[in-house]
């Protein structure tokens, strides 16, 4: 088992950030400092490769793991791996975990799907430079509409820039056309206090961390970070490293919490700083390659090897089972055709022999 190759795919970097999925990054970091030098990183786009159809997620022989908690419990579990979280506070550190993937997730969503400037000129451009035709046509729409439900739940959808209400308040203006000139006034109101919310929900967020964070260089330990550092420097990481067009909630990051941003490097660096985890070969050139199920395209790019003669004889005996399979489904169906066949000339004479009866009587008549 340890000989086997561990590859952790995630999505592609873009700029100076490591991936545009804070996930990715979390696995990343994770690996690195539990398995160092016992793993290598594959870059896709592409989630219907993944098991469940979600990345990040790690193939280590015939095991497939999606979803960062999958993933971290079974590289803990690997041997001589090393356990990031020891003994400290498991229980409260699982709650905060949980805080920061929900409000900093849904923060972090919000600038990368919901504002349309940073959708069309960041995440979609990132998403679609690693897809081959023709899945960086409908994957990225398909991945944004995903995202939706969480983003309305969370009253973070319309927080698009208000420079694009105020386009639609001209031409409302230059028409003449009073009703369209107030509902654009009204949807630009909506949208300037969805993005006051957005902002101050940051804030507030930054700010308990950053008092929990005090003085220290991690939150629980000062020698090496533990998992809530991991994933809460994934989203601090992507957030400030991302050129974002319209910069909503990266400016109250970088102008208000430098605390947050010292944070986030000082994990990356303690991480990162001694070794690179290698690139899998990968070819995301191939298109029909990525329309094929995982474990398919599997079989299919696996080189030959020599087999035993016993596998060959079980190969045989498999085969000789499928085309048993086969062919007592083609005789069912042949049979059952046949007793169709008949049934219904059966019925044609029984109805010819009816209307033969009704025509005597007719005539006797």
């Amino acid at each position: 088992m340890l000989s086997e190759t561990i590859v952790l795919s995630i999505w592609p970097p873009s700029a100076s950030a490591l991936s545009v999925e804070p996930a990715c990054v979390a696995a990343l970091f994770h690996l690195q400092l539990a398995i160092p030098g016992r793993f290598s990183v594959a870059y896709t786009a592409n989630p219907d490769q993944a098991p469940s159809g979600q990345l990040p997620y790690l193939t280590h022989g015939l095991h497939n793991v999606s979803s960062l908690t999958s993933i971290v419990h079974y590289v803990k579990n690997l041997p001589g791996a090393l356990d990031v979280d020891g003994s400290f506070q498991k229980a409260q550190s699982a709650a905060r975990i949980a805080h920061v993937q929900t409000t900093y997730g849904d923060l972090l969503t919000a600038m990368l799907y919901s504002i349309d400037t940073n959708w069309w000129n960041v995440t979609r451009p990132a998403i679609v430079s690693a897809l081959p035709v023709p899945q960086c046509y409908y994957v990225p729409e398909r991945l944004r509409n995903s995202y939706r439900p969480r983003l309305e739940a969370a009253e973070m959808w319309n927080i698009s820039s208000v420079d694009q209400d105020d386009k639609e308040n001209v031409m409302s203006a230059f028409r003449k056309d009073k009703r369209k000139n107030k509902q654009a006034e009204t949807q630009r109101f909506k949208t300037v206090f969805a993005r006051d919310k957005a902002a101050q929900q940051a804030r507030e967020f930054l700010s308990i961390y950053e008092r929990f964070l005090g003085e220290d260089r991690f939150f629980y330990s000062s020698e090496r970070p533990t998992s809530l550092d991991i994933i809460f420097a994934a989203h601090t990481h992507i957030l400030a490293q991302l050129p974002f067009t319209d910069n909503l909630l990266q400016s109250v990051l970088v102008h208000s919490f430098p605390t947050i941003l010292a944070h986030a490097r000082a994990v990356q660096s303690a991480i990162l700083e001694n070794a690179v985890p290698p690139i899998a070969r990968s070819n995301p050139s191939s298109s029909i390659m990525f329309l094929i199920p995982l474990r398919i395209s599997s079989l299919l790019r696996k080189p030959r090897v020599a087999h035993s003669v016993e596998d060959g004889r079980y190969t045989v005996a498999r085969w000789g089972w499928i085309s048993l399979a086969i062919t007592g489904v083609a005789l069912y169906f042949r049979l059952y055709r046949r007793e169709i066949r008949e049934a219904e000339y059966e019925e044609d004479v029984l109805v010819a022999h009816e209307e033969m009866l009704e025509e005597e009587d007719y005539e006797d008549e």
